[in-house]
């Protein structure tokens, strides 16, 4: 790229010199023609010379964009996956996306602007001032000290320009996040008849990016107008300069077109390399959101040496458990000291009124967050120096929101394990109930869910998300609320498949409905961060507790909420 730009530059740069030797024979009393057929037999050599070099330049720039749009995708990919789950729960995914896609856009300009208008431009400045310099020192002294005056209002344009367009290239994100959050919601918003109010937030996003649009596009008009007046300046200047060269005798009319020619083709690259300038800002502005999280080290990180988690048994083992979401001492802790050993094989549930802290024992099982003291250790492994990967790869997770692929419902089940079989697929559909609504679908499994599976109810998703943990046979087992979506008779047939599911694993069971884990092998109890109750169904009735109190006022199966 850098050869092609420079070739056409150098090669360019020598036809005014011919256009001058060209003028002189057309304005000689002598009718020169062998001399100028010569210099026509040159201009054309020129003229193949810069479309030779513009292809060289051409392919080039293909191969280099093509390869690293495509670099920057993957590790865009890459760094937004490696972000912990805070990070997901602070963000609107359409704003991520954005961000992403304008960062390989971003790429894309200053490549080409650097490449074909910037290099370009320098080298056409650069060649226009030895020339000056050579021709004429005088004026070349001048026009370098004009052209000095012009680079330093440019870097104090830019500098007052670039904070106005990282503003609006994050009112767009905003923007792009707001329609995102009401499209993906779009069935609660018509479900309560509030298209309208929807309409009057997104306005409101909207007039603050036009605002900042506003002045990020009156400021550079301002600059625009003060670099016409600068080049507007020089221009007259120079015609003025020549008119006086030919009225003392020092400048011919060959003089007044090569000045001219050179004159007008340098002012035209300053003011392209002024444009070229900001649009390359503009650029580094619009992919700062995505540097920032290229740069941003997650918030959850493996740590130095960790090595694969080796699973045996699946016993586990939780030791003075703190933990709370945010750094400020005045909030209180989720988990506060909860000690719990579960051994190899034994399934568990976990009960408790809302905020108990029941998902976030889930989350920190996963380490999906760092603890604030304490230790999770996975058959005498504590999970902190173990990869994450491989500690999740060797969980199944059903969780009270199943998430669903916009993908068929052979790639949803066989997530875990892409290799299944349609057998094998087929069969965990079977023992989680979902082989009944599947196969009278018209396109069964090959059935399209719809973006997070909004084209099934969600009794059946969750029985998707069901087979899904099946399918992957792992030997600890996390179901979080997995049968708050079904009704009670198709509670009573999964029960079987879940019963089915946690025979010979370590499973825990985090249930509202407590019929769900009534026949667990032992129940927790928790309250406020820490285990207040552990033991059997029945044995936890006679203690007549938090379990027996919860037991007694649930209806329909599930915990009541408190007067």
């Amino acid at each position: 790229m850098f050869l092609g730009t420079t070739l056409s530059v150098v090669i360019g740069a020598i036809r005014p010199f011919i256009l001058r030797d060209m003028v002189n024979i057309f304005t000689a009393p002598e009718r020169d023609v062998d001399a100028l057929m010569q210099l026509f037999r040159q201009y054309c050599l020129l003229a193949a010379g810069i479309f030779a070099a513009y292809r060289v330049y051409d392919y080039s720039i293909v191969y280099f964009e093509l390869r690293g749009l495509n670099d920057l995708a993957l590790r865009s990919f890459s760094a937004l996956q490696k972000q912990s789950i805070r990070f997901f729960e602070d963000a609107f995914a359409g704003s991520l996306v954005k961000c992403s896609s304008r960062f390989r856009d971003s790429f894309e300009d200053i490549v080409e602007t650097f490449f074909l208008e910037l290099l370009r431009s320098f080298l056409m400045i650069s060649s226009g001032m030895i020339i000056f310099f050579m021709e004429q020192p005088t004026f070349g002294a001048l026009f370098a000290a004009w052209v000095i005056l012009f680079g330093a209002f440019l870097y104090v344009s830019v500098r007052i320009k670039l904070p106005l367009d990282a503003a609006v290239a994050e009112a767009d994100s905003n923007v792009s996040g707001a329609l995102a959050d009401s499209l993906s919601n779009e069935f609660t918003v018509k479900s309560f008849g509030c298209e309208r109010l929807e309409y009057e937030r997104f306005t409101r996003v909207m007039d603050n990016c036009l605002r900042v649009w506003k002045r990020s596009w009156l400021t550079g008009n301002m600059i625009l107008a003060i670099q016409a007046c600068l080049v507007c300046f020089a221009e007259v200047g120079i015609v003025w300069w020549l008119i006086i060269g030919w009225e003392n005798g020092t400048a011919n009319a060959g003089d007044f077109i090569f000045f001219q020619t050179y004159v007008v083709w340098v002012l035209g690259e300053l003011w392209g390399f002024s444009y070229a300038i900001r649009r390359v800002m503009t650029a580094v502005a619009q992919a700062k959101e995505m540097v920032d999280i290229l740069e941003k080290k997650p918030e959850v990180v493996d740590a130095p040496g960790a090595h694969n988690l080796r699973l045996v048994e699946g016993q586990i083992e939780m030791h003075q458990l703190h933990f709370k979401y945010g750094q400020s001492e005045e909030e209180g802790f989720c988990l506060n000291g909860l000690t719990l050993h579960i051994p190899a094989g034994q399934s568990i549930g976990i009960v408790g009124k809302t905020g108990a802290g029941k998902s976030t024992f889930a989350k920190l099982l996963m380490r999906h967050y760092d603890l604030q003291a304490g230790y999770i250790r996975i058959d005498m492994q504590d999970i902190a120096d173990v990869t994450q990967q491989s500690l999740r790869q060797q969980m199944g997770v059903v969780s009270q929101q199943p998430q669903l692929f916009h993908r068929s419902i052979r790639d949803n089940i066989a997530f875990a394990r892409p290799d299944a079989t349609d057998d094998e697929i087929t069969e965990a559909a079977k023992q989680a109930y979902a082989w009944e609504f599947i196969e009278k679908l018209p396109q069964g499994l090959d059935t399209m869910v719809g973006e997070r599976g909004v084209k099934l109810s969600g009794g059946q998703c969750q029985r998707i998300a069901i087979a899904r943990a099946i399918l992957a046979d792992p030997r600890i087992l996390l179901l979080d609320e997995a049968t708050s979506a079904l009704d009670s008779e198709t509670e009573k047939y999964i029960q079987k498949a879940i019963e089915n599911l946690l025979r010979g694993r370590t499973s825990i069971v985090i249930a509202h409905r407590l019929s769900t884990i009534m026949r667990m092998d032992r129940i927790v109890v928790m309250e406020h961060g820490k285990i207040i109750e552990d033991g059997k169904h029945d044995d936890l009735l006679r203690q007549k507790g938090m379990y027996a109190n919860l037991w007694k006022h649930q209806s329909g199966g599930y915990i009541a909420s408190e007067k």
